[in-house]
């Protein structure tokens, strides 16, 4: 009797492990510099964006990004990736390094005459052990602006985190 209710035990544990989305949320701000052909070298607008994420598993997360510029009107929705080298943190700290791609459209001058083409690497990882919904992430992100307006840029994207307990694990 105790070994059937012991199995009953793990298969109800399990399933509610793996019931338990795997959903980040990411809230940051950027800024940086970049270069359009006929204006030369400027500083970049900042921004600020919101990244929802659906861990695919322990390495590959799907994001759904809505950005806006926060010295004109210049919205944007993207479609992109995380994509992280191995499993669980590093050994050196509480974080985890992934490389981001993404696709996005953005009004610079209307919605949809514009899309950006972004690669970055970034570090995710938690304030503290016990803490571990709540964290930090940092990312450099090379972007191609396309379209219109066609400039290159690099941003330093600082933010928090919020992730369930199954995101990343």
């Amino acid at each position: 009797m105790g070994r059937a209710a012991l199995a009953v035990a793990t298969v109800l544990a399990s399933a509610r492990a793996s019931a338990d989305p795997a959903l980040s949320a990411q809230l940051g701000a950027a800024t940086g510099v970049g270069y359009a052909s006929l204006a030369g070298a400027y500083r970049d607008d900042d921004f600020v964006a919101l990244r929802v994420g659906v861990g695919l598993g322990p390495y590959v997360a799907a994001d759904v990004r809505v950005g806006e510029d926060l010295d004109r009107v210049e919205p944007a929705f993207g479609l992109g990736a995380r994509v992280r080298p191995w499993q669980g943190e590093c050994w050196l700290a509480r974080w985890s390094p992934y490389v981001r791609g993404e696709v996005a459209l953005v009004g610079a001058t209307h919605l949809g005459g514009n899309y950006d083409l972004t690669l970055g690497a970034g570090h995710w990882g938690h304030f503290t052990p016990r803490v571990r919904w709540l964290g930090w992430y940092a990312e450099l992100d090379a972007i191609a602006r396309v379209g219109e307006v066609q400039t290159w840029s690099a941003h330093v994207e600082l933010g928090v985190s919020f992730a369930t307990s199954s995101f990343w694990r």
